[in-house]
């Protein structure tokens, strides 16, 4: 839906004509303006010079003329002529405010200014709060009810190709055209909040781009519109159609001269597949940060010793070792290059550098600055490394592939990778999702995004968002974070308000990265956080952790209540898995843990009240349910097939 000045004109004019009866008196001038308000399910054709209000377009007609008569927004003449009083970026701005039950900060003066926000009295905080007005509320209504008219010509294809695929700076794109007024109709394209600075092209959009990458290469005439998808789709399940129709399929290259389906065709199944089912809620991300990166390059280090020695194997002891060797070196650099001038050091160094220097056993500093546990849970949790144990029971650490493909790209550039990158990215797979301005330029300083959309490093982060299996993890700060967090009603700066500390600001933002990057909670795009569904379930599962619980999740305790449940019969009413002696056995085999670290597993799962004598209950159910959302249910084309 787009509308701008031109726009809102035409539908007051065809409201009152309706409304009076009157003849209508469209030219030839105004083709491209209906077909625009066509596109957004406005309007509708009686004949080429008739347009008659769709039930969406009078509410929306009726809408405009209400706020222009209260006074609420001046009348759509006194409008710029490049003024979006509805597009993908105010969509934006209200699919977040409704699911977060406030208006972001950085949003309040664009909704307020349209007539879908207003400032209240909050009853319970005694505060003023700017929530959506019944006029915001009904446009995204009107918004999310609207089938997606899909029709696309030879003509639009061609701008379709040349555009950039994004996320991109705006300039990118000739916006303000008709071609671009049609995609966004279309939901193919979508703009930041606030101003529109950064555009991309949807998942759908994104699958519609593939197609015509590979076929669609016709001079007129239809590319892709529902009959001929429908086609496909009845030829692919091997139902009879059309020869005309079958004819159409080879000549756009949707089927060969053998039958056979091509990869444009496959394609646009996956149009046809996201135009019925529409695009996914959820956004998923990725984190890992530096320290976490190194501690991995020395497990790699340790499996290539092992080859020749082995004793070297990656074990617990030999990666510390040989971190506090690395740690050692790198901190003697960084005091040899600063010197006298530690105050000019980073912030993150510069505490750690001055205990470097006074320390007398440099073991003990390491420990004290550096949690590799922590950092080895880290790892597990987003699938980078597995722990297991060797024919000894000695516990070791596995790299599995997703690791692997981590430590290609970080070969030659070793940093952080966050969560708010990687996002800038997934959330294009919404229908109206683009990042904002902040969040894509942090991209770009990660190297996730290029020139016109994704680097490759930008699509292997992206492909890990969405293929990974996450584990649980919460160290104690998190968890007294998290424990914050409301399901909805909060923001980030509320949270960095109440801290006066440079250095807590900064460990809960890193903190927030890891959240989002879990699955648990959702920052959008004004700023508003709130709750995932992975996240209310945690939150109820971790609601009788005792204070100050070290750990109180980790892949470990996962490992093992889920191994538990398998091997346990379930007491429905009572929401508890109860485990007999005799199974223990098959249920630390199937845990894949040593015998040494599931005895330790069920100590601390029994401490955080996940489970009992002989039991999990119902904190462990609520676990193991919170770990299932953590996850995608559904797979879409991954990163590196769609783009």
């Amino acid at each position: 839906m787009v509308i701008r000045k031109e726009h809102a004109l035409c539908l007051l004019d065809i409201l009152n004509r309706e409304e009076k009866r009157e003849e209508f008196s469209f030219g030839p001038e105004d083709e491209l303006l209906l077909r625009e308000l066509e596109v957004s399910r406005l309007v509708r054709l009686e004949t080429p010079v008739k347009p008659v209000l769709t039930y969406g377009g009078l509410v929306v007609s009726k809408i405009i003329r209400e706020l222009v008569d209260r006074k609420r927004i001046p009348h759509p003449e006194e409008w710029d002529d490049d003024f979006r009083w509805v597009g993908s970026e105010i969509i934006a701005m209200l699919d977040s405010a409704y699911i977060s039950g406030r208006v972001g900060r950085i949003t309040e003066k664009y909704l307020m200014e349209r007539g879908f926000a207003e400032r209240v009295r909050d009853e319970k905080s005694k505060k003023e709060v700017v929530v959506l007005t019944e006029e915001g509320k009904r446009i995204l209504e009107i918004y999310k009810e609207g089938e997606t008219i899909l029709e696309i010509d030879a003509e639009l294809s061609k701008f379709i190709r040349e555009a950039p695929v994004g996320p991109a700076e705006s300039s990118f794109l000739p916006t303000g055209t008709h071609e671009e007024h049609l995609l966004e109709a279309m939901k193919l394209i979508a703009y930041s909040i606030p101003e529109s600075e950064i555009y991309t092209f949807t998942g759908l959009g994104q699958a519609v781009k593939k197609v015509l990458e590979f076929g669609g290469f016709v001079n007129e005439g239809d590319v892709i519109t529902p009959s001929i998808l429908w086609s496909l789709a009845d030829y692919a399940d091997g139902k009879e159609i059309s020869k005309s129709a079958l004819t159409l399929l080879m000549t756009l290259a949707f089927v060969g001269s053998d039958g056979e389906l091509l990869p444009a065709g496959e394609w646009a199944l996956e149009v046809l597949r996201l135009w019925k089912e529409g695009a996914r809620e959820d956004v998923w991300s990725f984190n890992i940060e530096e320290e976490e990166v190194k501690v991995l390059f020395t497990i790699k280090d340790l499996i290539d010793k092992e080859k020749v020695n082995p004793e070297d194997k990656p074990t617990f002891k030999n990666i510390r070792r040989e971190m506090i060797d690395k740690k050692v070196k790198e901190y003697k650099k960084l005091i040899d290059r600063y010197g006298r001038r530690i105050k000019e050091m980073p912030k993150k160094y510069q505490e750690i550098a001055e205990k470097f220097i006074e320390a007398k056993d440099l073991s003990r500093w390491y420990d004290d600055n550096f949690n590799l546990r922590e950092t080895l849970y880290e790892l597990e949790a987003f699938n980078l490394i597995e722990s297991s144990y060797d024919d000894k029971g000695k516990e070791v650490f596995k790299i599995t592939n997703y690791g692997e493909r981590v430590l290609l790209e970080q070969e030659k550039n070793t940093r952080r990778i966050s969560s708010t990158a990687v996002k800038s990215i997934t959330m294009t797979r919404k229908a109206f999702s683009a990042p904002n301005i902040e969040w894509f330029k942090e991209a770009k300083e990660e190297n996730l995004i290029g020139t016109g959309g994704p680097s490759k490093s930008g699509y292997l982060y992206a492909s890990l968002a969405e293929e990974i299996e996450r584990k649980p993890y919460l160290t104690r700060f998190e968890l007294e974070l998290f424990h914050k967090i409301p399901e909805r009603g909060i923001t980030v700066d509320d949270l960095l308000n109440e801290l006066r500390d440079e250095e807590e600001r900064r460990k809960t933002l890193l903190a927030l990265e890891k959240l989002e990057a879990r699955h648990l909670i959702d920052v959008l795009p004004d700023g508003n956080i709130v709750e995932t569904e992975a996240g209310r379930k945690m939150d109820q599962a971790l609601s009788s952790v005792p204070k100050g619980f070290g750990n109180p999740v980790n892949p470990l305790i996962y490992r093992l209540i889920k191994a538990l449940v398998e091997v346990g019969t379930l007491y429905t009413k009572e929401r508890k898995v109860r485990v007999l002696p005799k199974n223990l056995k098959e249920a630390l085999r199937r845990s894949g843990l040593s015998e040494e670290m599931f005895y330790d597993a069920i100590k601390a799962a029994r401490a955080a009240g996940f489970i009992g004598q002989n039991s999990v209950n119902n904190a462990g159910l609520l676990l193991l349910e919170a770990v299932g959302e953590m996850n995608p249910k559904e797979r879409l084309g991954g990163y590196t097939e769609v783009l």
